[in-house]
């Protein structure tokens, strides 16, 4: 059952009003219990704040849906671009059967020209589980090892679950 907000809001003012004895409801008075209570009523805010984080990160899941929520509320809130993709997905290439024991040539050796059976792109996303995908306006400001990034990293390995890996590109 969820609590309701109003349960935590204090009127700290409407408190040391009505909780003053009558005789002694001075300007005066009432000052000092308010510079009294002023310590309270900061850790009354920070109480508030921390609860309102914490509600946040327990509405939010490792969900797809949900991780693009949270980054694109700290990160875009306006037009809400950044967006999470699946890893590239690639079975494995068979040459031959290991009990076999031969070799395999795929070229003369006197050529010296490698062979590629992946583009350099997908071979970078060929272990991720995902990939977040954000804004290329966002490639100069989300730079590698910039406080930014490391953010967006942070936020990341919050949410998603342990055993997920992700990659990060601009589209």
């Amino acid at each position: 059952m969820a609590i309701s907000n109003k349960t935590y809001q204090l009127n700290f003012s409407y408190l040391i009003l009505h909780e003053l004895p009558t005789l002694l409801r001075q300007p005066k008075w009432y000052a000092w219990l308010f510079a009294l209570l002023k310590p309270s009523q900061n850790l009354h805010i920070r109480f508030l704040n921390y609860r309102k984080e914490t509600n946040y990160k327990l509405d939010h899941t490792p969900q797809v849906f949900s991780l693009e929520n949270v980054l694109n509320d700290y990160f875009d809130p306006q037009e809400r671009r950044i967006y999470i993709t699946d890893g590239i997905y690639l079975s494995p290439i068979y040459f031959y059967n290991p009990e076999e024991n031969a070799p395999v040539h795929f070229y003369n050796p006197e050529e010296n020209k490698p062979v590629h059976f992946y583009n350099p792109e997908e071979l970078e996303q060929l272990d991720v589980d995902f990939v977040v995908v954000l804004p290329l306006e966002f490639q100069n400001i989300y730079t590698e090892g910039s406080s930014q990034i490391i953010r967006l990293k942070a936020y990341v390995d919050f949410y998603r679950l342990p055993d997920k890996t992700y990659n990060i590109t601009f589209k």
